[in-house]
């Protein structure tokens, strides 16, 4: 956890917690059950993994420099993890997305047996995901991209998530407006509205730490002319549009809040807007 004078700490929830809330959350709302169960599963998967990992220390001077210049705190080339583990936690995410998406079934079999053979694919695949390509490999391997990027997102969720928690107290975070992740480089898939104000932090795909950014902007393309959002009838979610690159963002507004909420577990609750977004055009 990491503080700075007029911010709110930065909170890394591990999968045990995460898998707690989902299901606290899906008790009083059992319509979303179906939605929730792969995610419960695959959290499962994910905490056996995450508490036996301690990510390797990197260099404080370093990580603070690089930091200084924009560049995230962790680089590609840096995570390690062993295969093995890599492999294991693998096959089990492909396992959960047969079971619960057995329209998939061949696509994920297909991207299970992808390592075979190749005992360090997975750590190389992992330096692609943290560049931003691992498309490239699911395009040389004939592999859906997609489905490819969730199962490498969930393997490698976990020991992101790790890092992120060691890594953050190096965060100045009233120093970093930037539309990308200090720890790890990733795109927010998720955003909050803070109370008292509004003021706006994204959460990332990849490791699940929160930083804040501009209210009124597009984090994917600078956008800020035509960046409209669309309320929930609640109050609580909002979905912001973009019109110049056509890419949403899902927003939730803890001013209408009573209790704390955990982002990484909002974004599973909402994913029927996800849905929603994806029917007007917005990917």
């Amino acid at each position: 956890m990491t503080s700075h004078p007029g911010t709110r700490p930065v909170l890394i929830a591990d999968a045990n917690t995460l898998a707690a809330e989902l299901s606290r959350q899906v008790a009083g709302r059992p319509e979303l059950s179906k939605i929730a169960a792969p995610y419960l599963a695959i959290f499962s998967a994910q905490a056996l993994v995450e508490v036996a990992f301690s990510p390797p220390s990197l260099p404080e001077a370093e990580v603070r420099e690089r930091l200084a210049r924009g560049i995230p705190a962790l680089a590609p080339e840096d995570f390690r993890a062993e295969p093995g583990v890599l492999r294991g936690l693998w096959d089990e995410i492909c396992t959960i997305a047969v079971q619960h998406f057995p329209d998939l079934a061949q696509a994920f079999e297909s991207i299970r047996h992808w390592p075979d053979g190749r005992e360090d694919s997975l750590l190389s695949a992992a330096i692609y995901y943290l560049r931003g390509e691992a498309d490239i490999l699911a395009e040389e391997a004939g592999l859906e991209k997609s489905l490819f990027q969730f199962v490498l997102n969930n393997t490698l969720h976990p020991f992101l998530r790790r890092y992120a928690a060691a890594l953050a107290p190096l965060v100045n975070l009233e120093a970093w407006y930037r539309p990308y992740c200090p720890i790890c480089g990733g795109e927010p898939d998720f955003a909050t509205l803070d109370k008292p104000y509004g003021a706006r932090r994204l959460l990332c795909s990849r490791c699940d730490f929160e930083w804040p950014f501009r209210r009124t902007c597009c984090p994917f393309c600078g956008n800020e002319n035509q960046y409209l959002y669309v309320p929930s009838e609640d109050g609580i979610y909002r979905l912001y549009l973009c019109d110049r690159c056509h890419r949403y963002l899902k927003v939730i507004d803890r001013r209408e809040l009573v209790e704390e909420r955990l982002l990484p577990v909002e974004r599973i609750l909402t994913l029927p807007m996800d849905q929603a977004a994806r029917e007007e055009g917005f990917g």
